[in-house]
């Protein structure tokens, strides 16, 4: 039996995927805030990387501000998910090259346990919000 999602179940599709996008970069934002500020001493996630000294320390304050500014702009999308559902597929696209940073650039200062939990976070979030942005454009054009 296939059952069919309307516009009104996917409208709640949508609004729950920018939420968590929205909590996830939150929570993200606010832990990075921290480990800059020498509050708390944690591996960055979702790579766990683990870094120190000031220049590292000056460059997550920064990261930490554009994270929240995202999760500002998914909660921000939460609002009208319909018509905002293209940040979805923006958000996807930047989780997708972020991985790819990490993997490319940056994999010599990874453990394979580290690239494996940071792409498969990335990954799964950036499938879940583009999965939900093209089901949405066949229900709703």
């Amino acid at each position: 039996m296939i059952y069919y999602v309307g516009a009104k179940e996917n409208a709640v599709l949508l609004k729950t995927a920018f939420l968590i996008g929205a909590v996830v970069d939150g929570v993200l934002a606010i832990e990075w805030f921290l480990i800059s500020l020498g509050v708390v001493d944690l591996p960055v996630h979702p790579s766990f990387f683990v870094g120190s000294g000031q220049d590292f320390q000056f460059i997550l304050s920064i990261s930490a501000l554009f994270m929240m500014g995202w999760a500002f702009l998914l909660y921000w999308g939460s609002w009208r998910p319909v018509e905002r559902r293209g940040i979805l597929l923006l958000t996807a696209v930047m989780l997708v090259i972020a991985t790819l940073s990490d993997g490319i650039v940056f994999g010599h200062l990874f453990s394979p346990r580290q690239i494996v939990l940071g792409t498969s976070i990335k990954l799964s979030l950036a499938i879940l919000f583009a999965g939900i942005y093209l089901h949405s454009r066949r229900v709703h054009g």
